[in-house]
């Protein structure tokens, strides 16, 4: 599978490059745009509250014609560093992508870089997110990003295809000879309904190309009213083990968002998440959380890349404050005391700030 899509994309892209002359004349200007975010975090179960600037934003986009462009995100990020507890500020290239149109061919996408993995509701960006946390599912059950070529095609009005090939999940650079492929088939029956249906198939550990991984995916946007957005994914995977043994999970998050009123909304989300042999997590053990979060925004961003929800009318505003509640429970000792001990719970309270610029 792998090897067929990696042969269908650069056979695709060379017959069309040797078919049309590829200028780079008509350049035109420079796009820059971002978001800031900062975050005030309790966690009981660490002992812990603290306020933090907690990431910056600078994106980039810079159409060359009507049928190439470059699209970059530069993001830095404060983290906890693991080993010591210490704050450490990490700069990466979230995103880093060249968008070529082939002349003549105006459903056709073919791109290279590094993107946001075609996978689910839940988003990497956090103007793009409903909530200020990131779900179990979006965190251990998929990939977020992914490094390598994807070709994208519009089949109708109501379909839309991708075939991609990439390093591996989260990987800039590869660990391993494999390259892991994957495909999306997106349908839109109606307003207000867009289904995504997703597969990769490629080995995830370092070193070796035995244990391939296998994931299926679906998820849905609807929004029924203009009030009321609903987001659903579903996640199923299965990866090779040692002496020929397989570990599976599966996982389902749901996501609520009503607009109370003109700057004031309410997000739910609950989930969960069965790591059967413990690959993602680190323990075999089912995840659960629930998370309630009022909104209160002020004024629409301006139109661009981060204007509205994916598939949705809701137009992101260009200031938000998100406070929200999060209870984890898991059925096996997983969550982290300051001490050093383990509960099956936990239990955050998150503020965010949004600021679109």
């Amino acid at each position: 599978m792998r090897l067929a899509l990696w042969g269908i994309l650069t056979y695709g892209l060379c017959r069309v490059a040797a078919a049309q002359d590829v200028t780079f004349q008509d350049a035109r200007s420079l796009t820059i745009s971002g978001f800031a975010v900062g975050t005030y975090d309790w966690d009981r179960n660490a002992g812990s509250n603290t306020f933090a600037g907690s990431k910056l934003a600078l994106s980039l986009f810079r159409p060359w014609s009507d049928n190439l462009y470059l699209f970059g995100q530069l993001t830095a990020s404060l983290l906890t560093d693991e080993a010591t507890g210490e704050p450490v500020t990490e700069v990466e290239i979230d995103n880093l992508l060249v968008s070529w149109t082939p002349p003549g061919a105006s459903a056709l996408s073919l791109e290279f870089g590094r993107f946001d993995a075609p996978i689910g509701f839940e988003r990497d960006d956090e103007p793009l997110n409903l909530l200020p946390t990131n779900s179990f599912n979006f965190e251990l059950a998929r990939p977020r990003k992914l490094t390598g070529v994807v070709a994208r095609y519009a089949v109708s009005p109501q379909v839309s295809a991708a075939a991609y090939v990439a390093n591996g999940w989260e990987l800039a650079l590869d660990n391993n000879r494999g390259k892991t492929a994957g495909v999306r088939v997106e349908l839109f029956p109606t307003d207000g309904v867009a289904i995504g249906l997703s597969a990769l198939y490629g080995p995830e550990v370092a070193g070796t190309d035995a244990q391939q991984r296998t994931l299926i995916a679906t998820d849905a946007t609807l929004q029924p009213m203009p009030r009321l957005i609903l987001g659903v994914e579903a996640n199923y995977g299965r990866e090779l083990l040692g002496g020929g043994a397989t570990a599976q999970w599966t996982g389902v998050a749901v996501t609520a968002f009503y607009r109370l009123g003109p700057s004031v909304g309410l997000t739910v989300r609950g989930e969960t998440l069965r790591d059967r042999d413990g690959v993602l997590s680190g323990a075999a053990q089912t995840l659960r959380s629930i998370t309630v979060s009022p909104w209160y925004f002020y004024r629409e961003a301006q139109e661009g890349i981060f204007s509205n929800i994916e598939h949705t009318s809701f137009r992101l505003p260009a200031f938000s404050v998100r406070p929200a509640l999060r209870i984890d429970h898991s059925n096996q000792p997983f969550f982290e005391h300051a001490d050093g001990s383990f509960g099956m719970t936990n239990v955050r309270g998150v503020v965010e700030l949004v600021y679109l610029f």
